[in-house]
């Protein structure tokens, strides 16, 4: 192990102080192992956090040679760091880089900083950005549907209640199940999230009501066989909300600025994995979720 310089032992102090609200690990002269040399390979100063059940590995080299430091030694700092899985390389030199140095960092995702620079650099940024996202589910429950008809478009006798059926265009289902489904296809529970939110905490008993035109193209049939087309069908639904945070970070994967997060539960469904990154001010990526976070209908509730 070659003799560290104050301004390292200095570096090590700064950058555990700055990581010191989160849960990231800090070694200094840490040994990983080279799968491609088949031998242990030092890392000056590694930092290590959980994410989404995988560790993330910054890996901070220092240098301190009389002249600026060059491409080749990039390249082998570069070289090592891939073959013994760090995610993000930060070189630190006492007296600078070379124009070409420069080049071959931006172009391999590779952070270069000064011990000066090193001083003001936000260690925790990567680790604590949007920390509060939260992913969530709602069950709905219909509590009543209603029909808008003349008497023109309705058989003499029809009886409308919980026990009429609608022609979906493949099958006859029950007046519940079709008004729980152009509700789903509708996407008003992704468009008004945030209204449905508001009105989750204003009210302990939130219900949210939508209609739909149905210009008397879709038939119902109650239980004695006679026919009806609506003109308007709509339906009021209570609901409730599960909200789960994701404990989501800012990491960094070969270069690449990355938010992650996820929360497992106690069933096989019960997850959410989400990995986005921000390219022209918009977020980008995947979210997988489980069974538990798909919006709901118990569709035995309905009332008339």
């Amino acid at each position: 192990m070659p003799p560290r310089t104050n301004e390292f032992q200095k570096l090590v102090k700064l950058i555990n102080r700055g990581l010191a609200s989160t849960d990231a690990k800090v070694t200094e002269s840490a040994m990983l192992f080279d799968n491609v040399s088949k031998r242990n390979r030092e890392i000056d100063i590694l930092i290590e956090s959980m994410q989404v059940n995988s560790v993330i590995r910054i890996g901070v080299e220092c240098t301190a040679t009389k002249s600026p430091v060059d491409v080749n030694r990039l390249e082998s700092i570069k070289e090592k760091h891939r073959n013994v899985g760090i995610n993000m390389t930060i070189v630190v030199s006492e007296n600078g880089f070379s124009s070409t140095a420069k080049s071959y960092a931006e172009a391999n995702y590779m952070k270069l900083l000064t011990f000066n620079s090193a001083h003001i650099e936000n260690w925790s940024e990567n680790l604590e950005r949007f920390k509060e996202l939260s992913v969530y589910n709602r069950t709905y429950h219909p509590r009543s549907v209603t029909v808008k008809m003349s008497e023109s478009d309705a058989a003499s006798g029809f009886t409308f209640n919980a026990e009429v059926l609608v022609n979906d265009g493949k099958q006859w289902v029950p007046i519940a199940h079709f008004v729980s489904d152009l509700f789903r296809a509708s996407g008003a529970s992704e468009t008004y999230f945030k209204e449905l939110m508001e009105n989750e905490k204003s009210s302990p008993n939130p219900v949210v009501e939508i209609g739909f035109a149905l210009q008397g193209h879709v038939e119902m049939k109650d239980v004695n066989g006679k026919i009806a087309r609506p003109l308007e069908v709509g339906g009021q639904f209570a609901y409730r909300s599960r909200y789960t945070s994701l404990g989501s970070r800012q990491v960094r994967y070969d270069g690449e600025p990355f938010v992650v997060g996820g929360f497992t539960g106690a069933g096989k469904s019960d997850f959410a994995h989400i990995a986005i990154r921000e390219t022209d001010s918009q977020l980008k990526g995947t979210i997988e979720l489980g069974g538990e976070f798909l919006s709901t209908f118990d569709q035995n509730s309905t009332q008339e």
